[in-house]
């Protein structure tokens, strides 16, 4: 069946015209052109965006993506949204098209699931205007690493694997991105780099060869990210997440310009390869006052903020760093990059403003409050009042008869 699946996907990539150029890289980047596919990575729970470039040279109201699961056999492209935002509103594709949105031909997801990996194209008319292989990751598998506290980032692992009759060897290993600037300026801060999990299958090497980690890997083979390098042989892999690292920093502050026009889509390629989206933050900023009991849970989501930008939280005067409080109930959310400050069973301890930013601007800004804690007030009867005192003045009688009985005694 996996035979299937394949041969499937290749007589897709075959009709683009693109197959032997995207097969035959060699180098281990995404060959990434208007004639060939893209293979790109993304983690669950954040943004997805595919860029569409010749977008701009067709009728804007002629462009719709379509999407294939490479996981099906008997799949065939289908289209979930078209120009005007007009979706499928049918089973699979329905619940892609309502997730999904366009702008300037460009597909946007706020939020990426692991069943949004396959392959998508841009089209107008009968033609593609791009192809993309897509493995959206699993978030809740997200290494998270701070080379400041002396963590260390995940190790490659190698593997054979039988392909037909012949031996391969595959390499799993981290794709690093760019590091993202500074969150904050002329102070230490944080910064962080995003890499994902990728595949390397190429021809079986001696056991008894050294390799050192940190050398370059061989590039005489297919590179793939892990879940689209599955699919590519036939057999799972091990079990391995993308990374999120962390390091100290300190850059000085520039004076913030406003641009005249803000994109709507940011920087879309690593190195010319690779996604690395610049979330477009709001351009007001919000501001919301949330109410909370005691020992309920607080969530605060930082608008445009992602594990592919630079985002910072303040509690009052105070700058949150990815540790969070000490006492455990603060903690920023990694799958989110930091995107997310979660409190647990609040109380009114935690009542304050709390502030971030996103590319060194502020864009949100929340006012946590609790209720007064009730002052307890205990109504007594009056009638036991009295009865007490009834009580404790025969106790009293008592003890004075028992008293002059003994003195009267002696």
């Amino acid at each position: 069946m996996m035979r299937r699946v394949l041969l499937s996907t290749l007589v897709t990539l075959a009709v683009m015209g693109a197959l032997l150029t995207f097969m035959n890289q060699e180098d281990d980047l995404a060959y990434c052109s208007d004639t060939a596919p893209c293979s790109l990575a993304f983690l669950s729970n954040n943004p997805l965006s595919l860029r569409c470039p010749s977008a701009t040279e067709v009728p804007e109201d002629s462009i719709y993506w379509q999407y294939q699961d490479l996981s099906q056999p008997q799949a065939k492209p289908r289209t979930f949204i078209r120009s005007g935002h007009l979706r499928q509103h049918r089973r699979a594709m329905g619940k892609l098209g309502r997730r999904a949105n366009l702008r300037s031909g460009s597909l946007i997801m706020n939020k990426a699931e692991t069943s949004d990996t396959g392959l998508y194209l841009c089209r107008s008319a009968n033609s593609t205007l791009a192809a993309y292989q897509v493995d959206v990751q699993d978030s809740s598998l997200l290494y998270v690493s701070h080379q400041g506290l002396g963590e260390s980032t995940m190790s490659n692992q190698s593997l054979r694997v039988n392909l037909g009759s012949s031996q391969h060897m595959v390499k799993l290993y981290t794709r690093w991105g760019p590091w993202q600037d500074c969150d904050r300026c002329n102070v230490i801060g944080e910064q962080k780099v995003m890499g994902f999990c990728y595949a390397k299958l190429s021809q079986d090497i001696d056991e008894d060869k050294d390799e050192d980690e940190g050398e370059a890997l061989e590039v005489n083979g297919v590179t793939l990210p892990c879940g689209l390098m599955e699919l590519h042989i036939g057999q799972s892999l091990p079990r391995r997440g993308a990374e999120l690292h962390y390091q100290w920093c300190r850059e000085p502050c520039e004076k913030e310009e406003i641009p005249v026009g803000l994109p709507e889509i940011g920087d879309w390629w690593w190195l010319g390869q690779e996604p690395a989206i610049d979330w477009v933050e709001p351009r007001k900023i919000i501001q919301q006052l949330m109410y909370h009991d005691i020992l309920d849970n607080a969530r605060m989501t930082c608008p445009g903020a992602s594990v592919y930008t630079p985002v910072l939280w303040q509690r009052d005067s105070t700058f949150i760093t990815r540790n969070g409080n000490s006492d455990g109930r603060h903690r920023l959310v990694d799958a989110m990059g930091g995107g997310i400050y979660e409190i647990q069973n609040v109380m009114p301890s935690d009542r304050g403003i709390y502030r971030c930013w996103v590319h060194g601007r502020r864009v949100a800004s929340f006012h946590l409050e609790t209720p007064e804690m009730p002052v307890v007030r205990r109504h007594i009867n009056r009638r036991l009042l009295k009865g007490i005192a009834c009580i404790v003045g025969t106790i009293a009688m008592v003890f004075v008869f028992s008293a002059m009985a003994e003195m009267v005694h002696d």
